[in-house]
């Protein structure tokens, strides 16, 4: 979780340094400008705005709402898709593992179980024996 904060921190700090490099004091021809005359007085308002791009981003959700009007802040927009889609791939992966790795050992006891059972009534084990072995 600290890493995904991370990640989102540094990607929204990208976002707002793009449109800033293109035109630092109106912010025309960037994704900003439609959103500057309102909140621009507030830093942490046009941050929360750019948190919301970043995580619609990262999350492969994408309203559109916020997009990319000029070259370089479509270029950041496709390394951010691209880093979500990876990022997710990685996630659903790891929790496939962990998840079939659960269910190989929960066979695995059964098995055991099984064999135990078959052993109880072939070589007729005591009760007692039996629990202990189980």
């Amino acid at each position: 979780m600290m890493i995904f904060l991370l990640c989102c921190h540094i990607s929204t700090c990208i976002w707002i340094i793009t449109a800033a490099i293109v035109d630092d004091k109106t912010f025309e021809g960037t994704w900003m400008s439609s959103y500057y005359p309102e909140y621009g007085n507030s830093d942490m308002s046009i941050y929360m705005i750019s948190t919301y791009w970043t995580v619609t981003t990262i999350t492969t959700v994408g309203y559109g709402d916020i997009s990319g009007t000029n070259i370089a802040e479509m270029c950041v927009s496709v390394i951010m898709m691209l880093v979500g889609v990876i990022s997710f791939s990685i996630l659903n992966a790891s929790l496939a593992s962990i998840i079939s790795n659960s269910d190989s050992k929960a066979g695995n006891y059964q098995e055991k179980l099984a064999t135990l059972d078959k052993a109880k009534k072939e070589y007729n084990l005591k009760e007692g024996f039996y629990r202990k072995l189980k």
